[in-house]
């Protein structure tokens, strides 16, 4: 019996590693790797900028076509 819970117990310490090296991966991708991405996420705290979208402009007038006799 004593060689089974051992291997549960490393089967639970493999998964929980697993899920802390796949969380740092993340965290390490999303601060190094994305530098170059337009919502680039910054610790530092500087100025953030705001974009503001311009209203959408009126479709052109279609003049109406000559009724058919």
């Amino acid at each position: 019996m004593r060689g089974r819970s051992r291997r549960i117990g490393d089967r639970a310490i493999g998964i929980a590693l697993g899920i802390l090296l796949g969380l740092v991966v993340i965290v390490i991708f999303l601060f190094l790797g994305s530098r170059n991405t337009i919502d680039e996420p910054s610790l530092s705290g500087g100025a953030t900028t705001q974009t503001q979208s311009q209203p959408a402009t009126p479709p052109a007038e279609v003049p109406n076509p000559k009724p058919s006799k």
